[in-house]
């Protein structure tokens, strides 16, 4: 009876620790951000978040990503209107339940100028378009192939989830939407 008790308590702890970190894409230990104003609009957004890499305030490093449409991406592409990026792997079962979510996001928010933008991390290119299948996902995905974008934005676990201004700064990081994101999206605006 207690080595089913301790099996059903090891359990429980190790989808815990999952729920908390998402699925791991690095062993580095998840960084806590601090709450952060946004100190660029009226309407000031108060957060506490786990940070999944870039701080908040922070301008996003450069990339160059080719989309599977054939499109080049990079945040020279993304400055001059607010942005929505998400880093996801194909194998992640977070990333598969937060995707109808960052959909809904995409089709009320594509059409007021915010950009979003899936990032996927290191899987081939059939395992990507499978993922997108998949997930159901309607926004736009470019393939991090070698994992450095993800690498030089610190990404530790997916998904993670940034916010950026028309600037290509950091408003929000996080392993999921926010539950105001609109608020927060509409006040980049």
């Amino acid at each position: 009876m207690n080595k089913h008790k301790t099996i059903i308590l090891v359990a429980a702890l190790f989808a815990g620790f999952a729920g908390l970190t998402g699925c791991a894409t690095s062993s580095s230990p998840n960084e806590v951000a601090a709450t952060t104003t946004n100190t660029n609009t009226e309407t000031r957004m108060n957060a506490t978040t786990v940070s999944r890499g870039t701080s908040i305030g922070s301008l996003v490093p450069d990339f160059r990503l080719t989309q599977t449409d054939g499109a080049q991406v990079s945040p020279d592409t993304l400055r001059g209107r607010p942005a929505v990026v998400v880093f996801w792997t194909a194998w992640c079962p977070f990333c598969k339940e937060e995707a109808p979510r960052i959909n809904e996001l995409a089709a009320q928010y594509e059409a007021k100028g915010v950009r979003v933008l899936g990032i996927n991390i290191q899987d081939s290119e059939a395992r990507t378009a499978g993922g997108v299948r998949e997930f159901g996902i309607k926004y736009a995905v470019a393939r991090d192939a070698d994992a450095s974008v993800a690498k030089s934005y610190k990404v530790q676990g997916t998904p993670t989830v940034l916010f950026l201004d028309k600037e290509g700064i950091v408003r929000y990081t996080g392993n999921e939407l926010p539950e105001d994101y609109a608020a927060r999206l509409d006040a980049l605006l």
